[in-house]
């Protein structure tokens, strides 16, 4: 009712459903995460709108599957140090200790992961082979994949301490603007050049998220407080937390590349822009069940109200969030140039449509982890990466349309084992509460 209340207010009094968001944690954190993803998607389509019109469609093309890759080694450089802060950052006394120890610790793990997908990818994948043409080239990507990490692992810390405010500031404005402003400058690099503007800006945003932790946050970063002890306490968690983030990245990971590798760079560029539209609706579901995991670890609230309010808002922006994609998916494609139209439209509305499945999944996701239903959640993306790359694989010979449905279907999937393994949870946790109650204590007897 919360949600709706707000609506509500909305229609009637402006000042009035502004001010239940700032007295609900919830949906102002939910409300910053959204605006940042309404920001950077923004910036980015005009990133690539900038990109598409000076660079080769050939470039973008490996382009956009090298910066697929990137995103998702950076998630991977994570090791599960990420929602390990959302979790204990609200509640434990040594927080400098956790955040720069987990700096640190991802850093280091961002270069390594980067030298090895450099290495693996000139006998796997030819088309991106050119990421260790020269030590530079090498340079360049590795570093800025360790940033692109590093300022991920940043964003964990605003959200823990309901602080979605500076990813915001850092994300959706500095980082945007810098993405929109730095194609200019690369445009004799091709591919790789593409790859440096947006690596750069990453670099940028880190370097400012570094700085707002330690000025705004009064956490101080710093190579002393590396705690290799901090880091054993807490992999208990982190260690099942970055399974779950390793098998839900694998489609995104081979689905870009199968599409370069299957249908060749052209329509591999016109499925990473159709993706990147359809991940702004998906955003939504992701900024909203981060929020939903922070608030059940200040554990101020019942996990009950959290589900209902996280869900109402989830429904109240991805539906209209779809509604417009799918009636203007061909004039937006067709700002990238007509090929994309001809080459993406179907995918794109597939993609938008795919988007109930996507929030359903990341939802249900949440809650598992809410309620420290890791294994669980652990084996809930198993059955996701296993059916939706298989589908995809299958799917290949038939044009991207089929990829795009193979990856909604996955989701739903994924989305119908989490939603039974958190009912069975919940209705052990109730039994035991009610055994509990009746076992009578020693006053009693």
């Amino acid at each position: 009712m919360g949600v709706i209340n707000i609506v509500v207010d909305a229609g009637r009094d402006p000042k009035a459903a502004v001010g239940r968001i700032r007295r609900d944690p919830l949906a102002r954190n939910s409300f910053f995460l959204m605006a940042t993803t309404v920001l950077t998607g923004g910036l980015g389509f005009l990133f690539w709108l900038i990109v598409a019109h000076l660079y080769q469609v050939e470039a973008v093309g490996r382009a956009t599957s090298l910066l697929s890759a990137l995103s998702l080694l950076s998630y991977l450089s994570l090791l599960g140090m990420g929602g390990s802060l959302v979790r204990h950052l609200p509640t434990t006394r040594e927080r400098p200790e956790h955040v720069s120890s987990a700096l640190i610790t991802v850093g280091a793990a961002g270069l390594v992961v980067a030298l090895v997908f450099a290495i693996v990818v000139r006998f796997t994948t030819p088309d991106l082979a050119f990421v260790s043409d020269s030590p530079l080239q090498l340079a360049i990507f590795v570093v800025l994949a360790a940033c692109a990490a590093l300022n991920l692992l940043s964003n964990s810390v605003f959200i823990a301490l309901r602080a979605a405010r500076y990813n915001l500031l850092v994300n959706g404005v500095l980082m945007g603007l810098a993405k929109i402003a730095l194609p200019f400058l690369f445009v004799w690099g091709g591919a790789m050049g593409i790859y440096a503007a947006s690596g750069l800006a990453s670099l940028l945003a880190a370097c400012a998220s570094v700085r707002l932790i330690s000025a705004k946050l009064r956490i101080r970063i710093r190579w002393a407080d590396f705690r290799l002890g901090v880091i054993r306490r807490t992999f208990r968690y982190s260690a099942p937390y970055y399974a779950v983030n390793c098998l839900n990245l694998v489609p995104l990971l081979i689905i870009p590349i199968l599409v370069l590798d299957r249908l060749g760079p052209t329509v591999a560029a016109g499925y990473f822009m159709a993706f990147q539209i359809a991940t702004v609706i998906n955003s939504v579901s992701f900024a909203v069940g981060e929020t939903l995991f922070a608030e059940g670890a200040h554990q101020q609230e019942h996990i009950g109200a959290l589900m209902r309010r996280s869900a109402a808002i989830i429904a109240a922006v991805t539906g209209p969030a779809v509604l417009i994609v799918v009636l203007l998916a061909g004039p937006v494609l067709a700002i990238f140039g007509p090929e994309y139209v001809s080459i993406a439209r179907g995918t794109l509305v597939v993609l938008a449509v795919s988007s109930f499945a996507v929030a359903f999944h990341v939802w249900t996701g949440f809650l598992l982890k809410m309620v420290d239903q890791l294994a669980a959640a652990v084996w809930v993306e198993v059955v996701f990466a296993v059916a939706t790359t298989v589908l995809a694989v299958r799917a290949a010979p038939h044009g991207p349309v089929w990829i795009g449905a193979a990856w909604g279907v996955g989701n739903l999937v994924a989305a119908a084992v989490a939603a039974v393994a958190f009912l069975v949870s919940r209705r052990a946790r109730s039994a035991v509460v009610r055994r509990a109650a009746a076992v009578p204590s020693e006053d009693d007897l």
